[in-house]
């Protein structure tokens, strides 16, 4: 009768979970979209350049990929609503720090708890998932919140250019990235289950738990095709609106309006992939998905007929979508027991995909053109296929 009871109460406790893990993520990618956005303002308040004020993100991204791979261990410890609950405080806090900063040096340390509030939400939401939802129910909450991560560029872009147009940079951190992380944090605290007393590592040692990710075949290799796939979008995120001013030279306003349709596109492939990975399998689905992914990205960038070019970016938001949801759905289930550690090692192994395909991706345009970055894409997701297809295991069909 007790147990009955608890699962009953433990069924009440999910049914707010997507919204407090969608809204998030949502605030988790506010910060560094404002910056994105704004960063000619900042830089202007703070008498410095463009070049030197991006380097908040940078400090940013940096933390992220430290604070991941601390939260590898601290998941094993602590549990992981508290944990995601503090992550959401550190964005709180960043966003009131940043409003108020008086200087280049305070702006540049109070940003980087954005990333500290990163590496703790990021891989909490997806742990999560994984700890309190059925089998049958993670697919479609993970799509819908990666669909949720991706919503911040609809409903942040047009927020902070009217915002930052009546009261500045300041009031767009003041007035809309700190509410919403107040916000957010309530959520947390409200609509997510009671924590369980086995939560996290079930007793487990840190080294353990580090022990079991990295002697797994079928783990790493999900974390270095992650890597992979991260890499890849990030590049074509960071250079497609680029591509399309210098190319086809179009106005920036156009080349908004196609990133805005992209997002919207990701969001439907995100948000749509949760029937087909249980239908169709997280390892099967992340291996059909990720050639083409490749090479819709690889038309983009080699593609004459500015047509085309949009059809292709945008099917390769909604293809990206889906996978990046079936790719997150594998490596959420390969270890159940150290799941805290296994995501956090998986949003660490992101945020550097992101800096390599970034980084490459710039290296790539400085010597050659966009042609050749996009075969960079284009290989670089084969390499991923072959992972994918040839030491990853689905532990929920491969028994």
């Amino acid at each position: 009768m007790n147990e009955e009871t608890s699962n009953q109460s433990e069924e009440s406790g999910t049914k707010f979970m997507l919204p407090s893990l969608g809204l998030s993520r949502l605030v988790l990618q506010l910060p560094r979209m404002l910056t994105g956005l704004l960063l000619i303002d900042i830089a202007y308040t703070f008498e410095t350049s463009v070049g030197m004020m991006g380097q908040i993100r940078t400090a940013s991204s940096i933390v992220a990929v430290v604070g991941a791979l601390f939260m590898a261990g601290l998941s094993v410890r602590f549990r992981h609503k508290h944990l995601l609950m503090t992550g959401l405080a550190f964005i709180m806090v960043s966003a009131l720090g940043c409003g108020l900063a008086p200087n280049y040096t305070a702006i540049l340390v109070l940003f980087s708890l954005s990333g500290v509030g990163m590496a703790m939400v990021n891989p909490m939401s997806q742990s999560l998932i994984g700890e309190y939802l059925p089998l049958g129910q993670r697919a479609s909450t993970m799509g819908w919140m990666l669909g949720a991560s991706a919503a911040a560029y609809l409903i942040g872009a047009p927020v902070f250019a009217y915002i930052s147009g009546i009261g500045g940079w300041r009031w767009a951190f003041l007035g809309f990235v700190l509410p919403l992380s107040v916000l957010s944090l309530m959520f947390a605290a409200y609509g997510l289950p009671r924590p369980r007393s086995d939560e996290g590592g079930r007793g487990g040692s840190v080294l353990e738990a580090f022990r079991a990710v990295f002697t797994s075949a079928s783990a790493t290799s999900c974390l270095v095709g992650n890597l992979i796939i991260m890499s890849t979008w990030s590049t074509h995120l960071s250079f497609s609106s680029s591509l399309l001013r210098q190319k086809f030279l179009v106005s920036t306003g156009f080349a908004s309006l196609s990133t805005i349709v992209g997002a919207t596109c990701f969001i439907a492939g995100s948000v749509s992939s949760g029937r087909l990975v249980n239908k169709v399998g997280r390892k099967r689905l992340a291996v059909l998905l990720t050639i083409p992914a490749g090479l819709l990205l690889l038309g983009v960038y080699n593609l004459e007929y500015l047509p085309l070019v949009l059809v292709f970016s945008w099917l390769g938001a909604l293809i990206n979508g889906m996978l990046l949801s079936a790719t997150s759905n594998l490596t959420l289930e390969q270890l159940p027991m150290f799941r805290g550690t296994m995501m956090s090692i998986s949003s660490a192994t992101g945020s550097l995909g992101s800096a390599i395909g970034t980084a490459f991706g710039g290296w790539i345009l400085v010597t050659y053109y966009y042609h050749q970055l996009g075969w960079f894409m284009g290989a670089f997701n084969l390499v991923a296929v072959l992972l994918y297809n040839f030491f990853t295991k689905d532990p929920t069909r491969d028994q």
